[in-house]
């Protein structure tokens, strides 16, 4: 209901948009996509979900799990991984990997918890990348070349000393936590201190196996296939359709899906992101003076098109997974 209501506001918003009193756009824009093309985003989907399973598994091998799941099991675990996190807002549908890792591979919540953290982490380092890049090719090609340089400099080093707290810095802070809530003489609170500090001291293990290299450079594999697919899906979308924003360079581009993840990860009560993933993609499209009702109807069929790929593939990694665990449970 909240992602209906937010789509009619935008609607409403941007009606004066050359499109909205156009009943059969939405149907136009379907037939002129270039589903041949199209079709590739299901591919890097497929690809950046076995990356990211592989992600899982070397973290957990670090951490000293002793019988690690199968790559396709983790595969199937991390297609229904992505399908619910976008199912639900704040990212809270991330909890799926910690309750189907522990439930189906009695894997330790310590264990699920701290390879979450750092996969969190990783993908903080690598989307940092990424907008480097972005901000050199845009900068670079206003011939700024000085300025961007010292622009990645300070963005690299400011998200390398924040990442890195969290990583070093989480088993002292989290006994901390421990002797704090053990003054207090509170049983939960000691009990969750001392949770705490078992996730720390995972952290610490992955981190002693100097894996960390491996993983940062999946984890850049994952973003760049991530974006490189939905870069393709927008220019199947548009070619037919908004030829002015098929000839968009890539770096221009990019930002307009970024924003629309982060929007879509806010704390909104939206389903399937619906209305917030569309508007933080026209607040990052609008800057380039498109009409905003062209941009929340574009927005709106790359959407609903990258759904219904990552729902089918979430709900057959799901039927999967079921599968698998009562064989085993037999």
């Amino acid at each position: 209901m909240i992602s209906i209501l937010i789509l009619i506001m935008l609607w409403w918003l941007v009606s004066s948009g050359s499109r909205v009193d156009d009943s059969s756009s939405f149907t136009e824009i379907l037939q002129n996509t270039a589903w041949w093309l199209a079709s590739l985003y299901i591919i890097t989907t497929i690809m950046q979900t076995l990356l990211r399973a592989l992600r899982y598994r070397s973290l957990l091998k670090a951490d000293g799990i002793s019988q690690v799941p199968g790559t396709w099991y983790m595969f199937l675990i991390t297609l229904c991984r992505n399908m619910f996190v976008d199912m639900v807002p704040a990212r809270i549908g991330e909890a799926s990997y910690v309750i189907m890792l522990n439930r189906g591979y009695r894997v330790p919540v310590s264990a699920c918890l701290s390879t979450l953290f750092i996969s969190v982490v990783l993908d903080i380092l690598a989307l940092a990348a990424i907008l480097i890049a972005l901000v050199l090719a845009s900068l670079l090609s206003a011939s700024q070349f000085e300025v961007s340089i010292s622009n990645a400099l300070v963005g690299t080093s400011l998200i390398v000393l924040i990442c890195g707290f969290l990583i070093y810095a989480a088993v002292p802070v989290s006994q901390w936590f421990a002797r704090v809530m053990d003054f207090t003489g509170i049983r939960i609170l000691q009990r969750l201190a001392q949770f705490l500090v078992d996730v720390a001291l995972s952290i610490r293990r992955v981190q002693r196996r100097e894996i960390l290299s491996l993983t940062l450079l999946q984890s850049l594999g994952i973003r760049i296939l991530k974006y490189g697919g939905l870069y393709i899906l927008f220019i199947a979308v548009t070619t037919g359709s908004f030829y002015e924003f098929s000839t968009l360079p890539w770096w221009q581009v990019l930002p307009a899906f970024i924003s629309a993840e982060a929007a879509a990860s806010l704390p909104v009560p939206t389903f399937m992101s619906f209305g917030t993933y569309e508007g933080g993609g026209v607040l990052a499209f609008s800057v380039l003076g498109f009409s905003a009702a062209d941009i929340l109807m574009l927005m709106f069929v790359i959407h609903l098109i990258s759904q219904v790929v990552d729902y089918s593939l979430g709900g057959l990694g799901l039927l999967g997974f079921v599968m698998v665990v009562k064989k085993d449970e037999g």
